[in-house]
C-alpha cells in the first residue's frame, strides 16, 4: 500500500472492499520548519477544522473528502485535509477520522506538519499551505480523475505488498511485473529507511507491543526530545491485548471510574500491570474531547509527580489510554478509610504534600505551556509502592501560553468543596485555581477530615473555615488528626495548616504561586497572615449550567493574560531554622 498526495494505492490477497480498516497505520509529523508558536489558539482552530472536515466528509452529500483553509494567529493560516475510501460507510469514515485525530495528538500536534495513513482514511495538516490546490475546500462532487500517467511525486510512505496469486493470462503476467517493478522499487526504499532507523528490540520489547515516537520527522529521523520534555515514546497496544490483560474488562479488574471513562487493572503475559482506561460507550462527544485533552497533554509532560502515559489503544470504535500501575490505588482510599489512615504518619503525609506541590509547580510554571488542571482532589492523587503521589486524571485541563494565566467558561465542572469561589460564581479559572484546590487537599491530609459539603439551614461549617477559626483562636491541634499529634512536629503541623489557609483565601490573587508554596513546605521562612473565608462554598449559588463532578466545561472559553499580585521576596522573609 502507498500513499500519494493525489491517490492511494493498494491490493491484497484478500478482500478490502467495504470493509473498515482503521488500525495502527504510519504517522509523520515534521518540525523541521519550527514549531507552532501559540500552542493553545492553534489546537482550539485544529480541534474546529477537524469537527468541521470530519462532519463534511461523513454527510449524506460529501465526497469522501473535505479540506479547509483557515486562519490563526496575525498571518498565520491552517491548512487542513481528510479522506475516506470511498467504499466504507458514513460511520465507519466518521470512527476511523476520530481514530486518526487520536493518532495525530500523540505524534506531537505543536509541528507544521502532521499526517496520518491508515488503510481506510487519511488525515493531514499543516501551516506551509494547501494539500490540494485545485479542489475547492468543501467538494459536493468528486474531482475528475485525471489521466493514467504515473504520479509524478513519490509516496509519502508504503507498506511492503503482499504476496498475490498466479495467474495464466500473459496479460496479467505483463501487467504485474509493470506494477510490481515499480511499486516494489518504492517498498523496498521504504522498508530500507525503516529498517536503517529501527532500534533493535531487546528481550523486554519483544515480549511488548512496538513503542511508536512521539515526533517522527519526514526525512526518516526520530525526534526523541519534545519541547524540551525529554524522550517521548508510547507503545501502540492492540485491543484483543488489553482485553485479555483485563480479562474481558471485568469487574474485578476495575480500579475506579471518571467522567469519560472506567480504569481497569491489567496484566500483561509477561507480568508487567498496567492501569488501563477505557473511553466508557456511547460517550458523547464532549468525553472523546477529554479523553483527546487528557492524551494530548501526558503525551507532552514527564515528572515524577505525575502519573505516566505508557502506551495507548485506538482500534475501530474502541479508544484507550494505558498508564503506569499505581500500586497503592489514590490518596482518598488511605486518606478517609479509617482502617488504613494509621499508615499515613507525618512523614508519608509531609512526603506527598510535597510532591503534589511541585508537581503542581511543574504544570504551572516549569512545562512549556501553563496547564492548569481544575480537578485536583484525593481521587485523582495516585500512590506508588512507595507512597510517592502522581497526579492524574487531566480530562478537563486547559493549555495556556506562558503569558497567558486566566480563562473563562459558561459551564462550570469539577468537584464541589475543591473548586475556587471565583470559578463556581463567575466561571473564572486560573493557575490560582489549582492553589485553591491543593490547599483545601492540604487541609484534609493534615486533618483526616473530609471537606464535606452540606445545604443545610444553617449550612454545617466547611473545612477551610472550621481551620482558619481554630487557626485565629490558637486552637490548630483541634482540628489535627489525632494519629499525628503523638508522633509529629508540632511547628511544621501548624505550618502546613497556616499555608494550607493561605492557598483557600478568597482572593484569588492573594494566593500564592505554587513555587511559593513549595518554597513555604520546604524552608524556614516567615509565613504571611491568611485571609479569612468569607463563606462557606456551600453557600455559594450553583449555577444553572453546573456540570457536575467530572463534566467537562468547553463550551466557550476564553484567555487572558493576570498579573499575580502575590509578591514572593516581599511575602516570604528567611527566617533561622
Amino acid at each position: 500500500m502507498a500513499w500519494y498526495e493525489e491517490c492511494i494505492f493498494r491490493y491484497a490477497e484478500y478482500n478490502i472492499f467495504s470493509i473498515s480498516e482503521s488500525g495502527p497505520g504510519p504517522g509523520v509529523a515534521d518540525c523541521s520548519d519550527g514549531q507552532i508558536s501559540n500552542i493553545t489558539e492553534f489546537e482550539e482552530i485544529l480541534d474546529t477544522a477537524m469537527t468541521e472536515l470530519i462532519n463534511n466528509t461523513t454527510s449524506s452529500t460529501s465526497s469522501n473528502f473535505a479540506s479547509s483553509k483557515m486562519k490563526f494567529g496575525s498571518h498565520e493560516h491552517l491548512y487542513s485535509f481528510v479522506q475516506c475510501t470511498p467504499d466504507i460507510s458514513r460511520q465507519s469514515c466518521r470512527s476511523c477520522l476520530y481514530n486518526a485525530l487520536l493518532s495525530a495528538t500523540t505524534l506531537g500536534s505543536e509541528c507544521s506538519i502532521v499526517m496520518i495513513f491508515y488503510e481506510s482514511c487519511q488525515l493531514r495538516y499543516n501551516t506551509t499551505g494547501p494539500f490540494l490546490t485545485n479542489a475547492p475546500s468543501t467538494p459536493n462532487t468528486p474531482p475528475a480523475l485525471p489521466p493514467s500517467p504515473a504520479p509524478s511525486r513519490a509516496p509519502v510512505i508504503a507498506k511492503a505488498p503482499l504476496t498475490r496469486n498466479k495467474t495464466s493470462s500473459n496479460v496479467a503476467v505483463i501487467a504485474a511485473i509493470a506494477v510490481c517493478a515499480s511499486v516494489g522499487l518504492l517498498a523496498l526504499c521504504a522498508f530500507f529507511c525503516v529498517c536503517l532507523f529501527r532500534k533493535k528490540p531487546t528481550q523486554a520489547s519483544r515480549d511488548g507491543p512496538p513503542k511508536l515516537s512521539a515526533v517522527v520527522l519526514l526525512d526518516g529521523g526520530v525526534k526523541s526530545d519534545v519541547d524540551g520534555l525529554g524522550e517521548t515514546e508510547f507503545e501502540q497496544y492492540n485491543f484483543k491485548t488489553l482485553r485479555i490483560a483485563t480479562k474481558d474488562f471485568s469487574d474485578e479488574n476495575m480500579l475506579g471510574e471518571g467522567g469519560f471513562g472506567i480504569v481497569y487493572k491489567g496484566t500483561l503475559k509477561n507480568g508487567q500491570q498496567l492501569a488501563i482506561k477505557r473511553l466508557s460507550g456511547g460517550t458523547s462527544g464532549q468525553g472523546t474531547k477529554e479523553f483527546m485533552t487528557e492524551a494530548r497533554i501526558l503525551a507532552k509532560l514527564q515528572h515524577r509527580n505525575l502519573v505516566k502515559l505508557v502506551g495507548f489503544c485506538s482500534e475501530r470504535d474502541e479508544k484507550l489510554l494505558v498508564y503506569e500501575f499505581m500500586s497503592n490505588s489514590s490518596l482518598d482510599r488511605f486518606l478517609f478509610d479509617p482502617l488504613k489512615q494509621p499508615l499515613l504518619d507525618w512523614i508519608t503525609r509531609k512526603t506527598i504534600t510535597v510532591g503534589i506541590a511541585r508537581g503542581l509547580q511543574y504544570l504551572h510554571e516549569d512545562s512549556r505551556l501553563t496547564i492548569i488542571h481544575r480537578d485536583l482532589k484525593p481521587g485523582n492523587i495516585l500512590l506508588d509502592n512507595e507512597m510517592t503521589p502522581k497526579i492524574a486524571d487531566f480530562g478537563l485541563a486547559k493549555l495556556f501560553e506562558r503569558a497567558q494565566k486566566f480563562g473563562n467558561t459558561i459551564r462550570i465542572a469539577g468537584t464541589q468543596g475543591y473548586m475556587a469561589p471565583e470559578y463556581l460564581t463567575t466561571g473564572d479559572y486560573s493557575d490560582k485555581s489549582d492553589v485553591y484546590s491543593y490547599g483545601i487537599m492540604l487541609l484534609e491530609i493534615i486533618s483526616g477530615q473530609k471537606n464535606r459539603m452540606s445545604r443545610q439551614t444553617p449550612p454545617k461549617e466547611d473545612l477551610s473555615i472550621q481551620a482558619w477559626r481554630l487557626w485565629n483562636e490558637e486552637r490548630s491541634f483541634e482540628i489535627t488528626d489525632p494519629i499525628l499529634l503523638d508522633n509529629c512536629p508540632r511547628v511544621e503541623v501548624l505550618r502546613n495548616i497556616q499555608i494550607g489557609l493561605l492557598c483557600v483565601q478568597p482572593n484569588a490573587e492573594e494566593r500564592p504561586p505554587m513555587t511559593a508554596v513549595v518554597l513555604m513546605l520546604t524552608c524556614a521562612v516567615d509565613l504571611p497572615f491568611p485571609a479569612a473565608p468569607i463563606m462557606s462554598s456551600a453557600q455559594f449559588n450553583m449555577p444553572m449550567n453546573y456540570s457536575g463532578t467530572q463534566q467537562s466545561s468547553v463550551d466557550r472559553s476564553s484567555t487572558k493574560s493576570v498579573t499575580r499580585s502575590f509578591d514572593v521576596t516581599h511575602a516570604l522573609h528567611p527566617i533561622p531554622r
